[in-house]
């Protein structure tokens, strides 16, 4: 896990965490789908380097 795929997966948690706080469902809901685009952002991430390492040549 690269370390953009890890502060992504971070900011993920802290806007699930921020969404049970706030006091409107308007505010909540608005932070639950920040957090899973955030996570879904950091799997397409993790896809890609891992697609990069299979395809590159061994030195």
């Amino acid at each position: 896990m690269s370390k953009q795929s890890e502060y992504l997966r971070d900011q993920a948690r802290r806007a699930s965490r921020l969404s049970s706080s706030v006091s409107t469902d308007y505010d909540c809901q608005i932070l639950k789908n920040l957090a899973d685009n955030l996570d879904a952002d950091a799997g397409r991430l993790e896809r890609c380097e891992a697609d990069k390492k299979a395809k590159t040549p061994p030195a």
